[in-house]
């Protein structure tokens, strides 16, 4: 019974070493590709990367890590949409006076 408590407990560290490994090359990744591609929205996905990785590699929640990553890099940034278009409207208003 000792020896299969053991064995469990070797392949519970191994899935959590694991899952948190990957977690970490899978935040690391969407920051370098960001970086590549689109470094306009790094302003997004560097946050977004730093809570979701916390919590996916420091906390062990890869799924509340995978939620507040989302929310940051797809909500956060319609969020701010509507903020972008008030210099173009008062560039527009002031052609009209």
């Amino acid at each position: 019974m000792a020896r299969h408590q053991r064995l469990a407990g070797r392949r519970s560290f191994a899935r959590s070493a694991g899952m948190r490994l990957t977690g970490l090359l899978l935040y690391s990744a969407a920051v370098f590709w960001t970086w590549w591609q689109l470094r306009d929205a790094m302003v997004f996905v560097v946050p977004a990367a730093v809570g979701g990785g916390l919590l996916h590699v420091w906390r062990g929640r890869p799924w509340l890590g995978l939620v507040v990553f989302w929310l940051m890099v797809v909500l956060l940034p319609i969020l701010v949409v509507p903020a972008l278009g008030t210099g173009f409207w008062a560039d527009f208003r002031q052609g009209w006076e």
